[in-house]
């Protein structure tokens, strides 16, 4: 009876409601929740402001205060220089008293000679003391780098602003002190200082924070208040709009889920869903079940005949399929790797010869190399038959000898340009050379040198090495062979090497790899090899996971070189350790291999 009166509650025209009807519905009621978040965001933007007026302001006040401070300093200045002059310095302390006395921001005002005594002071009690404060040191320092030594008259004198700090009747008061040099005729005699009290700018600012906070805290709590209303509202109607959604979409999720675990002859009951979509959704269930039971009575028919060809053909078919991809693998791989170096040496052999060729015929160039008598030859003929004056023959003649040295410093720079570019041919040759003789080995163990390999190993990564301006250092020592594979050899050599001068990336200072090979007797005889790098090293409590698949303390690493690499070195009865002391200090990583 209840499910007959939602239903009949729940249909507009004869039909249900889709989703979308109350999902709009609830979306426009949650727009009004937009207008507390628009609020706060003009909160923040009015506070944003708020912060530019007061920086603004104070800028303004404190700009006021320089451009007044410092046209009473240049203009004490001038009356100091005019009374020293006159030997008045009598004159000159009471001028320096009345000024500080008549103006409340001055807190003091004196003057220095250059080497540092005060000869006018608004203190008398000051006079003639030496003084050897930081402000002082300053102002000294200031004659002869900022205040010249001599007065320029076509130039107003220059002023030094210096914020501090003293005590003042047992406070600390923010003091801006103004620097003008003082000139008695032309000549420098001293530095004029003259310190205002910041502490009213201060006051200032204060007072304008204060009041723009208590203003934005009345605004702030309008704004909690109408959100809370909006809140609570915005909460209400959602619950209102959604309760018939919910109820409907957990009796199609507890049908969901007794049909997947298994319970098919479970039917979902369609009148109490009160929507069309998820009424379509149940009854496409019932009839999904309605077919899996057909089809699992089926299947478990077919099975039973079946399991054990499949069982048996699987088995086979992974076998053959492991053994194929391992043979596959050694042998594609290094063909592969053979075929692709050999076209990249055919490739570039023709760029090679071209280089050497244009090499040639740059450094044979007529243009090149007899120039020089052409345009002697030139030059002669024009001043013997030609009707130049003598100002025009001396430019041709200038003309004459700059043009030949301007094409042939051209061609030097061309052919400086093609020996380097035969040099990379040269190298690249080299390295194709190092990476064909490496890719024909997979697979082989035999008797190898380990210094020779490290050699090949830094001639392939040279360019990376020379571009990360890295220097090597080696430390050979005479070793024996060591039986391993040649190739999976080198290629440890690189992975450490790579990780070394990826660690040194943002080092300080020169970058320093220092690769050390040594032969150990005892307690067992093996070939000892140290790569050791200057660079970020790591934390010591991270060595035992350094080597664990999927570890790394690269920012783009992926965890897996020096995993294969001790995975492959300790196959091979070898080991692998590493070490640092600590973040910023360096790694070592030292590799045995058994004689």
């Amino acid at each position: 009876m209840e499910a007959k009166t939602e239903k009949k509650w729940f249909t507009l025209g004869g039909r249900r409601p889709g989703i979308r009807f109350y999902l709009v519905s609830m979306y426009l009621v949650l727009l009004c929740l937009l207008f507390p978040v628009a609020s706060f965001l003009f909160l923040g933007q009015v506070a944003a402001f708020r912060d530019v007026q007061l920086g603004r302001t104070l800028g303004q006040m404190r700009q006021a205060l320089e451009e007044r401070g410092g046209a009473l300093a240049r203009n004490l200045a001038l009356s100091a220089g005019q009374a020293i002059s006159g030997y008045d310095y009598t004159f000159l302390n009471v001028l320096l008293g009345e000024v500080v006395n008549r103006d409340e921001e001055i807190v003091y005002c004196l003057i220095v000679d250059r080497s540092g005594r005060v000869i006018g002071h608004n203190d008398p009690a000051m006079i003639g003391a030496e003084l050897d404060d930081a402000l002082n040191r300053k102002a000294i320092g200031l004659i002869g780098s900022v205040f010249p030594e001599t007065l320029d008259a076509g130039r107003p004198e220059a002023i030094e602003f210096q914020e501090t700090e003293k005590i003042l009747a047992g406070h600390p008061v923010p003091i801006m002190e103004m620097m003008v040099p003082v000139y008695s005729g032309l000549r420098l005699i001293g530095v004029l200082r003259c310190g205002y009290s910041l502490a009213g700018l201060q006051r200032e600012n204060e007072n304008i924070r204060a009041d723009w906070a208590r203003q934005m805290k009345r605004f702030r709590y309008s704004i909690i208040s109408l959100s809370g209303f909006f809140f609570v509202l915005g909460v209400a109607i959602a619950f209102l709009f959604t309760r018939r959604f919910e109820k409907a979409t957990k009796i199609l999720s507890t049908g969901v889920q007794r049909i997947s675990e298994g319970e098919l002859s479970h039917a979902i009951p369609i009148d109490v869903l009160f929507f069309r979509e998820l009424a379509d959704y149940g009854q496409a269930f019932n009839n999904m079940t309605a077919r899996l039971r057909e089809s699992l009575r089926q299947l478990e028919e077919y099975s039973r005949s079946l399991e054990e060809k499949v069982e048996e053909r699987t088995r086979a078919l992974k076998e053959a399929q492991d053994e194929m991809l391992l043979r596959a693998h050694e042998s594609g791989m290094a063909e592969m790797a053979v075929g692709v170096l050999h076209n990249i040496g055919n490739a570039i052999t023709p760029a090679k010869v071209g280089a050497t060729l244009l090499l040639r015929r740059l450094q044979e160039s007529a243009l090149r190399n007899r120039l020089d008598g052409t345009m002697e030859k030139i030059a002669g003929e024009l001043l013997q038959h030609g009707t130049l004056s003598a100002e025009e023959c001396q430019r041709l003649a200038r003309v004459a000898k700059l043009v030949p040295n301007s094409v042939r410093e051209e061609y030097d720079r061309m052919i400086l340009e093609v020996q380097r570019l035969r040099d990379k041919h040269e190298h690249i040759e080299n390295i194709i050379a190092l990476q064909m003789r490496y890719a024909k080995l997979v697979g082989n163990s035999e008797e190898i040198n380990v210094n020779r390999v490290i050699d090949d190993a830094l001639k392939i990564l040279g360019d990376s090495l020379a571009n990360r301006r890295i220097t090597i250092v080696r430390q050979e020592g005479e070793l024996p062979a060591v039986r391993f594979e040649q190739a999976k050899m080198i290629q440890i050599i690189i992975n450490l090497v790579k990780n070394a001068y990826e660690a040194m990336h943002s080092a300080e200072g020169e970058k320093i790899l220092t690769i050390t090979t040594s032969h150990v007797k005892e307690p067992v005889e093996e070939v000892v090899v140290t790569i050791r790098d200057n660079g970020q090293g790591f934390d010591p409590q991270d060595t035992e996971k350094l080597f664990k698949f999927g570890f790394t303390t690269k920012q783009f690493g992926s965890g897996f070189g020096l995993h294969s690499c001790a995975n492959f070195i300790r196959a091979n009865r070898g080991k692998i350790t590493a070490h640092s002391d600590g973040i910023g200090k360096g790694a070592e990583f030292t590799v045995r291999l058994p004689v």
